[in-house]
């Protein structure tokens, strides 16, 4: 046999380690229950046991969902709740904060024109139009640049959200699907033991009578009857 898939028998039984767990219980509590010669006491004791274990799969399952949820322990919520109690004393504490203050921040922009001079000719104007000119377009392709960065940043910010929006549904889903179903194993156990239970429970004194090993009596080998038996057996005496 190979070796990889004797390694993988392990956990593909380990998938089923709630089953294991109900079976094998169900299979100590019957050995105990159900053996020869059994008591009425221990058959309804030990029902009574699986009974206990049912209902506390209810605890199980609860303890389970808040952990899914991220919840204190039932122990530790019940502990801060008592501790909130009215009637309990409470020592006062002062205590100082410290905040701070952002500030707003701002983009500032200048740009230059270019003058004719104090006595503008034809030349000096055209000279100092091309310049202004240039600086135009200078500054609308600066303007185009930036707007074409803050455009590529809010789309990259609104994929980002949306990544994180459709992952966060996706986890809600699951979430809700984990919590009305991944109980079921647990509900499925106590079911079991309940029901087995409540049969052992009920059951007791037919089972225990069931359970009686038939009182036989035989000969001993001195050929008398046991001792219970002599007072109503006859013997009969040999004929000569």
């Amino acid at each position: 046999m190979n070796y990889n898939r004797i390694r993988a028998f392990g956990p593909w039984l380990a998938e089923a380690k709630y089953v294991w767990f109900a079976v094998i219980t169900t299979i100590l509590a019957g050995a105990i229950a159900l053996r020869p010669d059994s008591s009425e006491p221990l058959i309804r004791l030990t029902g009574l046991t699986l009974q206990i274990l049912g209902i506390g799969t209810v605890v199980w399952g609860i303890a389970e969902t808040r952990t899914f949820f991220a919840h204190k322990p039932i122990l530790e919520a019940a502990k801060s709740w008592f501790g909130r109690s009215p009637l309990r004393k409470r020592q006062i504490v002062f205590g100082a904060a410290a905040g701070a203050i952002s500030t707003a921040t701002a983009n500032l922009r200048g740009h230059v024109t270019h003058g004719a001079g104090a006595n503008p000719t034809i030349d000096t104007r055209l000279i100092a139009l091309e310049k202004n000119i240039g600086a135009l377009h200078d500054r609308i392709t600066a303007t185009e640049h930036e707007f074409d960065e803050q455009l590529r940043k809010s789309k990259d910010e609104l994929a980002a959200e949306a990544a994180a929006r459709q992952s966060e549904v996706e986890q809600i889903r699951k979430m809700l699907e984990t919590t009305a179903t991944g109980g079921v194993h647990i509900t499925a156990i106590g079911a079991t033991w309940l029901f087995i239970g409540v049969v052992l429970s009920t059951a007791a004194p037919e089972l225990a009578n069931w359970l009686k090993t038939p009182n036989i009596s035989v000969h001993g080998s001195s050929g008398k009857l046991p001792y219970r038996e002599r007072g109503t057996a006859s013997v009969a005496s040999p004929s000569r």
